[in-house]
């Protein structure tokens, strides 16, 4: 038994600096040859049963918070993104991603690029905060982790379902906090971004022994400042190189003229728009890289033995993240409106209008206008900005999270042999989002004259009194906010007023709130059985859960229930094809939902040592769903061998289940927007809707084999993972089916494609030989049971330790190669949508699973000594291809020529340099560190993108100078 205790203790310290990689200085600022205390047998992610990440079958990476202090991580998105096995997260700002939009303010974890619902994270070995909702949620949201209270993290990187419940397909990211912490520890850094105000973040730990009772209390913050789109060139492109980035329906507009017919406005140049016979406006300029976001975490943790061999804990967690003023643009186009669903709405406006005289005028007529005006290309508000934001004139989003969990655990050592852990978890997730949306029967009726909230459209007198005019002509506003453009069509009293803009354009949006119960009762112990390695370890236990979602619209003018028709007020549309259309010009609105899901689940492991260097595990897990989704039974098994005191081999093979959320499977739908290609690549609104009647669960097989080998300093492993998914959980995907009815962008629509149901085309309906793309208003699409996916890869880490000098020298690598990612052929209704794909190596950009980059690395070399850690590190993600120009002369064409901007996104490198020094002061610690990130500035890679690149592919901060410190006394 004493050759295995000593080998499996080397292997932990050469082991956790391989994967630690991030300061390996700290791992050897003892001597190596110290023993590991037997206290540090602790029970690792991946198993209830007690060891060290060495000993487990599995692959599992430590990272300590020293280690992500000293490599200049301020939060757990830099620490995910730095991750080489974590494909495209959550995070940044991507408005112009289906499968971001509505996760503003959130942070995820994607291991393997299966989604960030598929990993599943843990807060000291417990659930945490989900984030809510159908599209915007059902994952642990990082962001409300507490940074500052962590002691390490823990990557589990295999299936655990068969331990963890359904969430674990991919792997398990644990987050694990300090425990027994004493004193005071405060710190804080500041970064240093061109074109922005600067990131900065603080936090302060306290911790106390009282007795048998530690308590331990802190609070952090973190700023993120506004960087606007325009602060880098790639952010803003020429229509005619990224068109990506333009509209047709802009402000100037395009107007039907009664007796003359189609006029465009004038000033199209003047104001920053791309005339091209009609003009071509760029909403980009008031968006931005970065939005501006606050975050809040408070924690508190009390632990105390109650007797020798009884625990307790209690955790209390509080998380807030605040993005009052989402830059998008200053106003969407109408998509339907008094005239039903059509370009343009169908609006008109009275000739009367004071800025349609000075409109005709402009553009040379000389006859009065004989009757109402047609809108045709145009949206409220373009060129000119939003008079509400004076800035820049950029519509504002919001989205507010707030967030509580309480989480409490009885633990007992009944004998040596056998313990018993109960635990309760009880956590509450509010959301709240909204976009501005103008209601449009109040649109016409400003456009007439009858606008304002002290105006009644059937007694008033246009422009009368508290009755406004709605101006949506060029004339109306003086220039480009963001462009700082002056405009010369400019009418000085012609403006529309803020009031009237605030009345037309409200708050549309939801209020989401997700409460989570969570009991887990856990045995484990070990049985009086050895078969030459050591005693059996076994653990047995059951789980259950309770979520209850509740979503409400956030005003009455977005309550379907209310509102279901195009004209506010309306119900005459229910059972028709405009039934939920909602009375916005653009966006939908929602109905008010509650939700309620149980999972009940119980689970068993056993590992048997066979010998000092062959052990064998296995688990199983039922879990039951109930209702329509059912129960499901998933075994695992794992084993790892120690043929010679420098090599160990591993592999682990299992099955693993994933249940549809409580939000996936309701009556309600969301509103995602995308630019839809068959429409020429102008953005239509999604409905992606519930299902309620067929959703089932989603099903994988997974293996993972492994090697490590250490000895002399050096380590090195390498595993092979894959994962066979069949039914997926996925919605419907929007492109295909806009592809399938309009197969040529911006061509004639196929009225007899099987899909042309899912589609609201201008009237309602589609017109064989006259509905084009252009037609399309909006796409409906719908949670499924989608195609089959089947992913492998490899991943590599190497690290080399040795003494140079005074000091410790280390150099390392971790890496990740994904070999498959195949994705079969999508049937709905007994009907081919989509042909299968291979996803690695391309972009993705319009479908799932996102971008899969063929290699992620990073590398570093570490030299600590006399207190000094310096350290350069690299980052690397390989380019890939945008697939959507395969075949293709050129990516797009546009009247001026054709672009391959994008065609091939290029691989991204990044070099930072970070140092930490401990200053020589005795009466308290003192940490000063610096950080240059990016030093090269190389620039995010390119991509025919809105923002003109690939988000997933490269960092849009540039490089930024890090000062930190931390005090500890």
């Amino acid at each position: 038994m004493m050759r295995k205790s000593i080998l499996r203790n080397r292997c932990a310290l050469g082991a956790l600096t391989l994967a630690m990689g991030v300061a390996p200085g700290l791992a050897h600022a003892q001597d190596a040859a110290d023993e590991v205390d037997p206290k540090s047998v602790i029970v690792v992610t991946g198993s209830y049963i007690r060891g060290t990440p060495e000993d487990a079958a599995v692959p599992v990476d430590v990272y300590s918070s020293a280690d992500l202090a000293q490599n200049g991580v301020s939060s757990p998105l830099e620490f995910i993104k730095d991750l080489p096995e974590v494909g495209s997260v959550l995070g940044d700002s991507n408005q112009f991603s289906t499968n971001a939009q509505g996760n503003q303010g959130f942070g995820s974890i994607n291991l393997r690029n299966l989604g960030p619902t598929r990993t599943l994270v843990l807060f000291n070995g417990r659930r945490t905060l989900t984030a809510p909702g159908a599209v915007g949620g059902g994952f642990g949201d990082t962001n409300a982790i507490p940074l500052f209270a962590l002691d390490r993290v823990e990557i589990l990187k295999d299936g655990a379902a068969a331990t963890y419940g359904s969430d674990a397909i991919a792997g398990v990211a644990n987050f694990i906090t300090k425990k027994g912490f004493e004193g005071v520890e405060i710190q804080g850094d500041y970064d240093f971004i061109k074109g922005s105000d600067n990131n900065y973040t603080a936090s302060i730990l306290v911790g106390q022994n009282f007795g048998d009772l530690n308590i331990m209390a802190g609070f952090g913050w973190q700023h993120r400042s506004e960087l606007p789109s325009t602060a880098r060139d790639y952010g803003f492109q020429p229509y005619d190189v990224n068109p990506a980035a333009w509209s047709a329906l802009a402000t100037p507009g395009a107007f039907i003229v009664p007796g003359v017919g189609l006029r465009p406005d004038v000033g199209c140049a003047e104001t920053g728009g791309t005339p091209d016979g009609i003009c071509r406006f760029s909403f980009i300029p008031f968006d931005n890289l970065i939005e501006e976001e606050d975050r809040y975490q408070g924690y508190v943790q009390a632990d105390i033995d109650l007797t020798d061999s009884f625990r307790f804990r209690g955790e209390f967690t509080y998380a807030q993240t605040d993005l009052d003023r989402i830059g998008t643009s200053p106003g969407y186009p109408p998509l339907q409106g008094p005239g039903g669903a059509q370009l343009g709405g169908g609006f008109t406006v009275d000739p009367a209008n004071p800025g349609a005289q000075v409109y005709a005028n402009q553009i040379g007529l000389t006859a009065p206008i004989a009757g109402p005006i047609g809108i045709f290309l145009w949206r409220p508000f373009g060129n000119l900005g939003n008079p509400t934001d004076p800035g820049r004139g950029s519509g504002r989003q919001t989205a507010n999270n707030r967030a509580f969990r309480l989480s409490g655990t009885l633990e007992k050592d009944f004998s040596e042999t056998l313990r018993g852990q109960l635990s309760m978890t009880w956590a509450t997730y509010e959301r709240r989002r909204s976009s501005p949306g103008v209601v449009g029967s109040r649109l016409q009726d400003a456009l007439n004259g009858l606008g304002g909230a002290d105006c009644d459209p059937a007694t008033g007198t246009p422009g009368v009194g508290g009755c406004q005019w709605f101006n949506p002509f060029i004339n109306a506003g003086p220039g480009h906010p963001s462009l700082g453009l002056t405009n010369p069509f400019y009418v000085p009293g012609n403006e529309n007023s803020p009031d009237l803009v605030e009345f037309l354009q409200i708050d549309n949006g939801v209020e989401e709130t997700e409460d989570t119960f969570v009991v887990d009762l856990i045995f484990s112990g070990e049985l009086g059985i050895d078969l030459g390695g050591g005693p059996v370890g076994w653990a047995a236990g059951a789980q259950y859960r309770q979520l209850d979602f509740l979503s409400r619209p956030l005003t009455v003018e977005s309550n379907l229930d209310i509102n279901p028709c195009v004209i506010l007020g309306d119900q005459s549309c229910i059972g028709g094809s405009l039934d939920g259309a909602g009375s916005f010009i653009f966006l939908g609105g929602s109905r008010p939902e509650r939700l309620a899901q149980n999972v009940k689940a119980v689970f068993a492991e056993v590992a048997v040592p066979i010998s000092d260097t062959l052990e064998i595990t296995a688990a199983a897990r039922f879990e039951d769903y109930g209702g329509s989704i059912g129960s499901t039974f998933n075994p695992k098994g794992a084993v790892r061998w120690e043929p010679v005191d420098w090599l160990v081999l591993r592999g682990s093979v299992g099955t693993t289940f994933r249940g549809p959320l409580a939000a996936q499977v309701s009556n309600n739908a969301n509103t995602a927007l995308a630019a839809i290609n068959a429409a020429n690549g102008n953005f239509k609104a999604v409905d992606i809707a519930g299902n309620p009647t067929d959703l089932g669960p989603e099903k994988a097989f997974s293996y993972n084999l492994g090697a490590v080998v250490d000895f002399s300093g050096f380590t090195f492993s390498v595993d092979y993972w894959s994962f066979d998914f069949k039914d997926e959980i996925t919605t419907t995907d929007a492109q295909a089916i806009a592809s399938s009815v309009v197969p040529t962008a911006g061509g004639l629509a196929n009225c007899s494609s099987p899909f042309a149901s899912l589609i609201t085309f201008d009237g309602g309906a589609c017109v064989q030989g006259t509905t084009t793309g252009l037609n399309i208003s909006r796409v409906l699409t719908q949670w499924v049971n989608g195609p089959k996916t089947k992913t492998s890869g490899l991943d590599f880490a190497a690290s080399y330790t040795t003494d140079i000098g005074p000091g410790v020298y280390t150099i390392g690598v971790n890496a990740s190669h994904t070999l498959k990612y195949d994705i079969g052929d999508f049937n709905l209704d007994g009907n081919l949508l989509r042909a299968g794909f291979s996803a690695v190596g391309a972009a993705n950009l319009d479908r799932l699973p996102g971008t899969i980059s063929p290699w992620r690395a990073n590398a570093f070399i570490n030299y600590n000594v006399a207190g000094l850690n310096l350290r350069y590190g690299a980052t690397y993600i390989a380019g890939v291809r945008d697939e959507r120009c395969d075949g293709l002369q050129f990516c797009a064409t546009t009247n001026f020529g054709g672009t391959n901007f994008g065609r091939n996104i290029s691989s991204y490198m990044q070099h930072d340099v970070h140092a930490a020094y401990d200053l020589p002061i005795n009466a308290f610690d003192a940490q000063l560190q610096f950080s240059v990130e990016n030093f090269t500035n190389e620039d995010a890679s390119a991509a025919r993108l809105p923002l003109g690149y690939n988000p997933f592919v490269g960092n849009t901060l540039g490089r930024v100078f890090r000062l930190g410190a931390k005090i500890g006394f």
